[in-house]
């Protein structure tokens, strides 16, 4: 029960601040500074989320040439740079992670 209370909770407060924030009737508005500062949030947000998948397994780092995921997110970081395409970055990306994972 605790995490559905948790869950509605934490609903609320991220409806609430982007309600808030993107509404255009609503006469509060950012400054330059904090919007530049908050444009960080997403790769941060990402970043914390992809690293643990790409460097640990078995809650031990693992950094070797027999980390798939850790080559495929090498492959993709130079696709990004390289494409400047989303869409295909992760298209490309993805299928660098399949051939590693089932061709090596």
């Amino acid at each position: 029960m605790d995490t559905w209370i948790i869950l509605f909770t934490v609903a609320a407060l991220v409806f609430g601040s982007r309600f808030l924030l993107m509404e255009p009737w609503l006469p509060l508005k950012l400054s330059a500074t904090v919007q530049q500062v908050l444009s960080f949030s997403a790769p941060a947000v990402l970043t914390a989320i992809a690293a643990p998948i790409v460097f640990i397994r078995d809650d031990q780092f693992h950094l070797s040439m027999d980390n798939h995921y850790l080559i495929a997110g090498i492959i993709v970081v130079f696709l990004a740079l390289i494409t400047r395409s989303t869409l295909l970055t992760v298209t490309l990306g993805m299928l660098s992670f399949l051939a590693l994972r089932h061709l090596l």
